[in-house]
């Protein structure tokens, strides 16, 4: 049996990217714990190259986030979605926002959990990035995929007859690039997944976010 899948990964931890948009919505998840405005921190149209269209925009809820992240303070959230087309070609070049609010004592925590998580797809070749203009903890990594697609072994399909154990999935794995920082409380990722993964880019975005945070 063959499974094709792409490795389309345009959302980081805790986006929780199901939902329609909801623009305007400015409620942290979790009222009266997080007091920072979040979409007032969203990168703007203007601060991404021409052809990206705003495809998602919302609030997170503690549905969106795992346990681990809830046991270091998780507050509230919000995520943003942006594509080079506004049909949201999966086979297109998409960045991903992510932002949320901690006790500051967890940042260190949430980051290196983060920048482990995110590390996961072990078909890709990741290096490190040295960050700059993102405070003293910024940190990120380029994750390269190998020319052409992947054939690997995955779990036997419950809805198959017979012996399972030659079904194979072939995965299209796409470069990744992802820069996180954090300012006082507020925790975020810039995460671009796709043929314009550009670690330059990743850092000039990131940059631009972390002056928006106050």
């Amino acid at each position: 049996m063959l499974i094709i899948s792409f490795s389309l990964c345009i959302a980081v931890a805790f986006a929780g990217c199901t939902q329609a948009p909801v623009p305007g919505n400015t409620s942290p998840a979790s009222p009266g714990t997080a007091t920072i405005s979040l979409t007032s921190l969203v990168l703007a149209p203007t601060d991404l190259p021409p052809g990206y269209a705003l495809i998602e925009s919302r609030a997170k809820n503690s549905g969106d986030v795992g346990q681990m992240a809830k046991d270091l303070g998780w507050q509230g959230g919000y995520v943003a979605m942006f594509a080079n087309s506004a049909t949201s070609d999966p086979n297109g070049t998409g960045i991903t926002q992510s932002l949320a609010v901690y006790p500051e004592k967890s940042i260190p925590d949430i980051t290196a959990m983060v920048n482990t998580q995110d590390r996961s797809d072990d078909i890709l070749n990741y290096t490190n990035l040295s960050v700059t203009g993102t405070g003293t903890g910024g940190s990120g990594f380029y994750g390269k995929a190998p020319a052409g697609i992947v054939v690997k072994p995955t779990n036997q399909n419950p809805l198959s007859t017979g012996n399972g154990s030659h079904d194979v999935e072939v995965v299209y794995p796409r470069d990744i690039v992802e820069v996180i920082f954090a300012k006082g409380t507020v925790f975020e990722v810039i995460r671009i997944t796709g043929p314009g993964a550009d670690p330059a880019l990743a850092e000039s975005l990131a940059r631009t976010a972390y002056g928006k945070i106050p």
